[in-house]
């Protein structure tokens, strides 16, 4: 890990995760991104960058999009966060950036990404964490909302 660069990465990361639409509001995030970016970490820690980016490039059974992690790194590591389009539709998808990694020469690829997560991580501390809205969750307040006599 490279402090300096994390520490300057994380700006460019608070606004990748705007941009990126890891946050829909622009206000707060989700607590599973929290534990996606900290499961890519690990993964690149214990297998290998191309294994962690492929894996990170499909949703998965995933209940957030963790693409969206992957693009995010992308544009961080690139020194393009403040560049990103705003229509996610415009910006790069994430079996480009594992295309990219594949072909890549830099032998600090593998520690480029980990750092970027670190600061996608610590950029999550701007705003607040909010549960996922599930099925489950709704039948959970329905039910605490009719114990109030509220609809």
């Amino acid at each position: 890990m490279n402090k300096k660069r994390v520490n300057e990465w994380i700006l460019p990361a608070r606004e990748a995760i705007i941009r990126c639409k890891i946050t829909e509001d622009g206000k707060s995030v989700i607590k599973t991104f929290r534990g996606q970016i900290s499961s890519f970490g690990a993964a690149v820690v214990m297998g290998s960058l191309k294994s962690a980016v492929a894996f990170f490039t499909e949703q998965g059974g995933a209940s957030v999009s963790r693409e969206k992690l992957i693009v995010a790194m992308y544009y961080i590591i690139n020194g393009k966060a403040y560049e990103i389009p705003e229509k996610t539709d415009e910006q790069i998808k994430a079996k480009e950036v594992f295309e990219w990694v594949c072909k890549s020469k830099d032998p600090d690829m593998k520690e480029k990404f980990i750092d970027a997560s670190i600061a996608l991580k610590l950029a999550l501390n701007f705003f607040d964490l909010k549960e996922e809205k599930t099925k489950k969750n709704d039948k959970k307040e329905e039910t605490q909302n009719a114990g109030k006599g509220e609809a």
